[in-house]
């Protein structure tokens, strides 16, 4: 009797223990509790929002800085919008539109910043460091990398994933220290996504995939197309853990969570942006075709939406399912769930970032013609950089 009540105690421990270690996993993953903590707004990359976009065109305000635009903003939970610059600064607007602070990098920053949770903002550089900057724009540390980066980090809550062109994926704690690494084939500019498990995808430029344990075992590589484009393109995951990517031959990919392929579909042109995953599991991306598309999970087109030029801009979704989106064309788009514009607005330069959207509901963009656009407000005014070269 008493074997068998020692063995069921160690078998009720062991239970115990297992699901604790599951619920740590899964909640080193959970959504911050800032309106948009990285790029696409969550480890999952869905660029979903649990916040009501901007229903009207409205300008609340512009930034405007001396180079273009093509990093995407982060949004903190005091509202600090954090953006990169090619001019190599990494800037913090307050939420009224007035510069809070700018801090100078090395390098072109393309990149976008992720925010920790105690408000520690990363960004990377092409002067081939990770930096780490206190939320009052002070230094706390940088990691170098062999190559360039390109590749926006994932953070959670100890922990910082992130790609460069020396062909590594990084592994780092919040406070620099290296956990692990992990070397593939060829660039890695994509920014890494993680699922609720732990698995760390990865997808370098010549078109593989790689999936990840979260020690930095390489668990399956599949090669899903001809390559990626040294920006933005970067993994999805849908809350059934299937993997979405857009590649260079102008496919939108769907991965099972073993590295087999589920389904494809063909735009004819390349799908640069990094796919945006609704409630319902839909699928949202814009293709160098003009159209932004959006299909059902089983593989089935829902609608479609023309621009007037390629689309590289990733989609941001609020909660009642609008669609924010930007265009080479210089139009931010919201789309009704339905496929129905909602609203445009025009800016004067080709939109490259992707949209975050405010707690507010204000949806935030950076645009090539050397503005940070503020949509959703009623004030329109433009506000003045407070450092000049």
């Amino acid at each position: 009797m008493q074997k068998k009540t020692i063995a069921y105690l160690t078998t009720f421990i062991f239970i115990i223990i297992s699901v604790l270690t599951q619920l740590k996993s899964v909640q080193a993953q959970e959504v911050s509790k800032t309106p948009w903590q990285m790029f696409r707004g969550n480890l999952q990359h869905t660029g979903q929002s649990a916040y009501k976009g901007a229903q009207t065109n409205t300008l609340k305000w512009s930034f405007k800085i001396d180079t273009r635009i093509t990093s995407s903003p982060s949004i903190a939970s005091d509202g600090t919008i954090y953006f990169g610059s090619i001019d190599g600064r990494l800037y913090a607007v307050n939420p009224d539109g007035n510069a809070k602070w700018a801090f100078q990098v090395g390098n072109e920053i393309t990149a976008s910043p992720a925010i920790g949770n105690d408000g520690t903002i990363y960004i990377g550089s092409r002067d081939k460091k990770m930096y780490a900057i206190t939320s009052e724009g002070k230094l706390k540390w940088t990691y170098q990398v062999g190559g360039i980066i390109l590749s926006s980090a994932a953070v959670t809550d100890n922990s910082l994933y992130f790609g460069s062109d020396d062909n590594t994926l990084y592994a780092i704690t919040t406070d620099g220290k290296l956990n692990w690494k992990y070397t593939a084939n060829s660039n890695i500019t994509a920014s890494p996504a993680l699922g609720t498990d732990g698995t760390v995808y990865l997808f370098e430029v010549s078109g593989a995939l790689h999936a990840l344990s979260p020690d930095g075992t390489e668990k399956w590589v599949k090669r899903v197309g001809t390559g990626v484009y040294d920006s933005y393109s970067s993994p999805s995951i849908g809350s059934d853990g299937t993997v979405y990517l857009g590649t260079d031959s102008g496919r939108l990919v769907a991965v099972k969570p073993d590295g087999n392929v589920k389904w494809y579909v063909n735009t004819g042109k390349a799908v640069h942006c990094t796919p945006a995953i609704t409630e319902d599991g839909t699928i949202v991306f814009g293709s160098y075709n003009g159209f932004v598309y959006a299909v059902l999970p089983e593989c089935k087109l829902k609608w479609s939406f023309k621009t007037n030029n390629w689309v590289e801009s990733s989609p941001a979704i609020d909660v009642e399912g609008t669609v924010y989106i930007g265009s080479s064309d210089g139009k931010l788009y919201a789309i009704n769930a339905d496929g129905t514009l909602k609203w445009s607005f025009q800016t004067k330069g080709a939109i490259e970032s992707s949209p975050a959207i405010g707690a507010d509901g204000t949806i935030y963009i950076g645009s090539n013609d050397n503005h940070l656009y503020a949509i959703g407000g009623t004030i329109q005014t433009e506000s003045v950089p407070m450092f000049e070269k």
